[in-house]
């Protein structure tokens, strides 16, 4: 396994897709979307990375069995989690097996789950999250002695639109909300800020997974006592300029971007693989000042990952050029924009890692995480600041 003596953000080369993983300096990790395609027949091709060798060398093992602390899916698209039914234990966690091993399923110890993946249906790697994260639920739902067990936690984030789970409340986290326990271990250095989905995502007639993925803010501390932040990242998934629109008034409206640095960052991942829609409607062509705004959030030495394909000058959204334009006025220099497709070179990407450091987020450069590139392609409780939903 390896091993960090800091905590570590990496952001894996997906082309248009998203997955990240956070490790903490216990080595509790959070795993943020999950993109893994079928293996490559050619060992010599390193132009596609091999996603999955490398996050079981960055895991814990217990009794030999790989697992995950934490599993959070933003939305369902098919590009957040490809890959999941094949890669990832689902079902009693009694019941893993020797072949479940030999397969190189990893259990999830704890799953956070919007119930917006519930409500729009588009693919098998969607469903089975959806199933999975039911099947959970049904535990605390008639109160299983299990319920509890490391492979059966979840969290419910935000609001369910049918009330399904209204009962469960005490699983729920809930939008301007601060998560301070991942997998049932109170964690004083590390933290996570609810921005969405709101609740307006569920009631509106004509729903949409983008504007209604898991926002959040990533906070690490040098310790416990300290007041301020080394590092703060901001995952959006496909979230588009309405939903920061909304963050932006509400987080303001409640002074948490003041009293909690609520939508400072020094990380940012670019909604929706870098594309227009964060800035504004795809035929608009003047950026929303909202999206902007949030921009201007920004910590000194900054860095934007776009984690996309390679963006170049043509009419594709995501990516698209014109946002990445947008971006680099918002950094210090186009050494701080980052494109996973091309790091350190479009021949052969390596996932984008950030050591936290006291200092901040610190790039590492000697990136040999797992060499050869073979594939192609937790429960938190959360402590209440003021509801934003």
């Amino acid at each position: 396994m390896a091993v960090a003596n800091n905590p570590q953000i990496k952001y894996y080369p997906v082309k248009n897709g998203d997955m990240s993983l956070i490790t903490l300096e216990d080595k509790t990790t959070i795993l943020v979307d999950c993109n893994i395609k079928n293996a490559s027949k050619d060992e010599n091709d390193k132009s596609v990375y091999d996603v999955k060798k490398d996050l079981l060398d960055s895991i814990q093992y217990r009794n030999g069995n790989p697992y995950i602390d934490v599993f959070i899916l933003t939305h369902g698209d098919q590009d957040h989690c490809l890959g999941f039914k094949d890669n990832f234990y689902q079902g009693n966690p009694k019941k893993y097996s020797k072949e479940d091993k030999e397969n190189g399923l990893i259990i999830m110890d704890a799953m956070w789950f919007s119930p917006m993946i519930a409500e729009q249906y588009t693919n098998d790697n969607e469903d089975a999250y959806q199933q999975e994260a039911e099947r959970r639920l049904a535990l605390h739902l008639k109160d299983d002695d299990d319920k509890d067990l490391p492979g059966n936690r979840i969290r419910i984030i935000g609001y369910d639109g049918d009330k399904k789970y209204a009962e469960l409340d005490y699983l729920r986290t809930k939008p301007g909300e601060i998560v301070t326990k991942f997998n049932h271990v109170e964690q004083t250095t590390f933290s996570v800020f609810i921005h969405a989905p709101f609740k307006i995502h569920l009631d509106s007639p004509e729903k949409d997974k983008n504007s209604a993925s898991i926002v959040f803010q990533a906070r690490f501390k040098e310790y416990s006592w300290s007041t301020d932040f080394s590092c703060l990242a901001m995952f959006g998934g496909d979230s588009d300029h309405t939903t920061w629109e909304q963050i932006l008034e509400r987080t303001k409206r409640f002074k948490n971007d003041i009293t909690h640095k609520a939508l400072d960052w020094d990380l940012f991942e670019a909604p929706h693989h870098c594309s227009w829609t964060f800035f504004n409607d795809t035929n608009e062509e003047e950026p929303k000042a909202t999206s902007l705004e949030v921009l201007d959030y920004a910590r000194q030495g900054a860095y934007i990952i776009a984690s996309s394909k390679k963006i170049i000058n043509d009419d594709d959204n995501p990516p698209h050029y014109d946002a990445k334009k947008e971006y680099l006025k918002k950094i210090e220099s186009r050494e701080k924009f980052l494109n996973t497709a091309i790091e350190p070179k479009e021949s052969e990407p390596k996932p984008i890692i950030f050591d936290i450091t006291s200092n901040g987020p610190a790039r590492k450069t000697n990136q040999s995480t797992s060499g050869a590139l073979t594939s192609s392609g937790g429960s938190g409780a959360a402590s209440t600041i003021i509801s934003q939903g």
